[in-house]
This record gives structure tokens, C-alpha cells and sequence, in this order.
């Protein structure tokens, strides 16, 4: 479904705070997942260094090509109004900035990275989800993908971003959108966002097959 879209955005529902129940699982228990994921995946991954302080491990086989022509960002599934939005839509959607930590269950972080994007909250607003209990977000790469609960989707400060430090999203870091979700680490924000689908299953996301907990909360 393509098309011009409302920028106005309803308003809001409150947004709730992560639950109190939710399985946190230690750093150390995490660090010692990864390194049973390292052998898991072996050659799968490819490691970048030197990028603002981020050390970047790269799933796919090729970093993924972003064509602002003819990029799209579709949001579906089980809602009322489907998106399809065109890269200058996307962009006139309502920007907002945030400085949040950016945290690696491998135990190193960037504190006070600048990301301006779109809440994820302004999507949801417009395509009126008709009661799923999860989103799934895919890459455009096609291997890069994971999945939050619709109330970890609705964390005030979960944000699709396509700006870091007041520059656009490079290919490593994402290029042209990738999910923030600052109370967890890392894994759980696929980069190079083509697709948000609301869905009434949970998908298991890349890192989680293959040891990481499926819901990565900071300790």
C-alpha cells in the first residue's frame, strides 16, 4: 500500500515501563552465551572496529545497498491501515532526538550516543494494530532479524533511527534505519530496517538462535 500519508499522529497511550517480572539474565551469564554463540556461528559473522567507538559484528554476507529511490519501509500484518513509506516519507514522518547508551552483551558500550529517528510509537499510532502481541523487524539483508513484545515496542524511548551523531546512519552502523531500544542490549535492535510486521507469534531473531536470551534486558 503506497501513497502520501497523515502526518498528524494521534496521541499517544501512556507508555509503560518495562515489566518488573520480565527474565533479566546477568552480564556475566550473557558473555558466557556469547562465547557458545562465537562457536555456533563461526564464519557467519563478519567484525568491524574503529567506527565511533563500536565494535560492529555483521551478520549478513554483504553489507546491505540502500537506494533512497526506491527504498521502502512497509509496515504490516495484523493492523488496520498497512504502510508502505517511501524514503522521503518516512522523513517527514515527526523527528525527535535522544541521547541514550548504547550497551553490548560482549561487555563494551558507547554512553551518550545522539540518534534522531521516528518513536516507533508514531507507526504504531498510524497503522492501529488490531491486538497482536509482538513485532517482528526485518533487513534488509534478509538475515538480520528480531522481535520485541508489544510493551518492550512501547518503552517511551524505542526509536527506528536514520541519524547518529547528527549524521545519517552509515552502511555499517545501519544504513538507512535501525532500531533503538536503550533498556537492552544491543542484538535486539536489527539495523538496516525494511520491514515492522505485528504479528500474534514471536519470531526467534538471528542472535537468539543461536544462544542469546530472547529477551535482552540490561542486567
Amino acid at each position: 500500500m503506497s501513497g502520501s500519508i497523515p502526518i498528524a499522529v494521534p496521541g499517544s497511550a501512556q507508555q509503560p515501563s518495562p515489566p518488573e517480572a520480565a527474565p533479566r539474565i546477568s552480564r556475566r551469564r550473557l558473555l558466557w552465551l556469547g562465547a557458545g554463540a562465537a562457536l555456533l556461528i563461526g564464519g557467519a559473522c563478519r567484525v568491524l572496529t574503529g567506527l565511533s567507538g563500536f565494535r560492529i559484528n555483521e551478520v549478513e554476507s554483504q553489507t546491505p545497498a540502500f537506494d533512497p529511490g526506491s527504498f521502502r519501509l512497509t509496515v504490516d500484518g495484523a493492523v488496520a491501515k498497512p504502510l508502505s513509506l517511501s524514503w522521503a516519507e518516512l522523513l517527514a514522518l515527526p523527528a525527535v532526538s535522544q541521547v541514550s547508551d548504547f550497551h553490548c552483551v560482549e561487555g563494551w558500550g558507547v554512553k551518550d550516543v545522539r540518534w534522531q529517528g521516528v518513536r516507533l510509537q508514531t507507526l504504531i499510532d498510524l497503522v492501529q494494530p488490531q491486538h497482536p502481541a509482538f513485532i517482528t523487524f526485518h533487513s534488509l539483508g534478509g538475515v538480520y532479524r528480531d522481535s520485541l513484545t508489544i510493551d518492550q515496542a512501547l518503552l517511551a524511548d524505542t526509536l527506528l533511527a536514520y541519524h547518529m551523531y547528527e549524521q545519517p546512519l552509515t552502511p555499517p552502523h545501519g544504513q538507512p534505519l535501525r532500531l533503538i531500544v536503550p533498556q537492552m542490549y544491543g542484538y535486539k535492535g536489527p539495523k538496516w530496517l525494511t520491514r515492522v510486521e505485528f504479528t500474534a507469534q514471536r519470531v526467534v531473531g538471528y542472535w537468539e538462535q543461536r544462544g542469546w536470551q530472547i529477551d535482552g534486558w540490561l542486567s
